[in-house]
């Protein structure tokens, strides 16, 4: 083959690289300067061949692959096939620029998203991973996404051009987590409900162990409730507490005195011996303390103060 033939050989491998497209590989490499680059575009060839069987990787399944570039939007340069079934877009819709990466987070997740990319890019890493956040897919539904996303700058400069990342539909596992959430929510409330007994008379039987977290809760709803309404006396009942430490037996009488200070007489009924222990070394006065044995002797003397008026709501 003369070297004319060669050179036209050279140049359809190279426009057809420059198509994104694989040629095929030169065979009958002769010696020479034409040798050496024949050798070079196979090099070439084989690395875009190897691309082109990474990218199939991701053309189906769940996992889909893009390529941004580093202005305002995130314009798409690449993106894998299989972006349709997650988002409804065809890859077209990105690659003409008719669709903005930006165009599809919740404008409620998008300042924290553009943020995480700011404060990241700023570090220097050469990767982070995204908070979960929310796109809109084309059909309307709300998909929870999982972001894994790389960094490149210009060798030179130092720059950032692009970002390359991956994302993921994690929608099941964040329901299922917020859904936990509100189970357990649920859960502490009826392990310590608000009971409204009488008019002005409100009780708060403690039930199950008791955390620093859960005492710190439990207060929380106790105070607001008072603020509420007129709740003249209060009681809290630890007949159902099984296990408490020092640290949150300190935050129940906490408690006690905040409920004091709002101007409503508190009493503290069903008091173990190991609880009593903890107060006495904790040095609480208890002198300023109105403990009753039972729930039912706290109840008496509570109604009893607030007089013969009609029983209230009771709200678990």
């Amino acid at each position: 083959m003369d070297h004319a033939e060669r050179l036209r050989r050279i140049a359809n491998s190279l426009a057809r690289i420059a198509e994104e497209a694989v040629p095929d590989l030169i065979q009958d490499i002769d010696e020479g300067p034409l040798g050496d680059i024949e050798q070079n575009l196979n090099r070439t060839i084989e690395s875009l061949r190897t691309r082109k069987q990474e990218r199939l990787l991701f053309s189906v399944g769940p996992v889909v692959v893009f390529r941004w570039r580093a202005t305002e939007g995130w314009p798409v340069e690449y993106v894998s096939q299989n972006v349709i079934d997650l988002t409804g877009f065809p890859m077209e819709d990105y690659l003409a620029g008719a669709l903005k990466y930006s165009d599809l987070v919740y404008p409620e997740d998008l300042k924290r998203v553009g943020e995480e990319v700011a404060t990241f890019s700023a570090s220097g890493a050469e990767w982070f991973a995204h908070e979960p956040y929310r796109l809109k897919r084309r059909d309307g539904r709300t998909l929870w996404i999982a972001d894994y996303t790389v960094i490149r700058r210009d060798p030179e400069s130092g720059q950032i051009t692009h970002y390359f990342g991956y994302i993921f539909d994690i929608t099941d596992r964040i329901e299922q987590s917020l859904a936990l959430e509100r189970n357990e929510r649920a859960l502490r409330q009826l392990k310590s409900p608000l009971l409204h007994v009488w008019d002005g008379v409100l009780a708060m039987p403690v039930l199950g162990a008791v955390d620093e977290a859960r005492a710190s809760a439990m207060t929380d709803a106790l105070l607001a409730e008072i603020s509420r309404g007129n709740v003249r006396v209060s009681i809290l009942d630890l007949t159902g507490l099984e296990d408490v430490d020092a640290a949150t037996l300190e935050h129940l009488m906490a408690m006690v005195r905040a409920a004091t200070l709002l101007g409503c007489q508190c009493l503290v009924s069903g008091i173990s011996p190991r609880v009593a222990t903890i107060i006495v070394s904790l040095g609480i006065d208890v002198a300023k303390l109105s403990t009753f044995g039972t729930l039912s002797a706290a109840l008496g003397h509570a109604l009893g103060s607030a007089g013969p008026r009609r029983p209230s709501r009771l709200n678990a």
